[in-house]
């Protein structure tokens, strides 16, 4: 039985392999007790073990910032 115990904040993003060449990412909707997290992919959710921890929403900065 799978029991969703916590619902994440949609501001969490992960990724999860599809196979050996794909993967999806988006906003975690839900985490199960064994380690997976149900992504919204914008087409639907998807099911399955992040690749790497979560550390929030992805990080939007300037490349350059500060090297000029």
């Amino acid at each position: 039985m799978n029991i969703a115990v916590h619902i994440s904040p949609p501001l969490d993003y992960a990724t999860i392999a599809l196979s050996a060449y794909r993967s999806a990412q988006g906003p975690v909707l839900r985490e199960y007790m064994d380690g997976r997290v149900v992504i919204d992919t914008g087409n639907g959710h998807m099911v399955g073990q992040p690749l790497s921890p979560r550390l929030g929403p992805p990080l939007r900065a300037p490349l350059f910032a500060g090297l000029i």
